[in-house]
């Protein structure tokens, strides 16, 4: 899981240089993207990668939100990756505006499933 985690770090952070795994500190400036991911394990070798990206901002103009989030899409929509010990496709399941109980914030979701084979 380590492995994959880094992979999708360094892929977020190509994209955007403040993404950051489950949460955000608190010193974050704005705008910044916020990931997670869960493995379902399932048979044969196949797995499930769910991942979720949040691209968060606290500016009223949401232009730079929705570019951002769009290259994220860029990035992950029917791609594949492949590393030594993994291969990885993706496809994109949902984008969604998101209100936040902080109405200064704008929130944006992508997420992408994606088939996990280990090699």
């Amino acid at each position: 899981m380590l492995e994959i985690r880094k992979l999708l770090n360094s892929r977020l952070k190509s994209i955007h240089p403040r993404a950051y795994f489950l949460k955000a500190p608190e010193t974050a400036v704005f705008p910044y993207l916020v990931y997670s991911f869960e493995i379902t394990y399932l048979e044969d070798g196949l797995n499930l990668l769910t991942l979720d990206v949040d691209g968060w901002d606290n500016a009223a103009d949401t232009t730079a939100l929705e570019t951002m989030m769009n290259n994220v899409h860029e990035q992950f929509d029917d791609d594949k990756v492949i590393t030594d010990t993994h291969v990885i496709s993706f496809h994109a399941d949902r984008r969604l505006a998101v209100e936040d109980d902080d109405p200064s914030l704008n929130r944006r979701t992508n997420i992408y499933l994606g088939r996990l084979f280990e090699r």
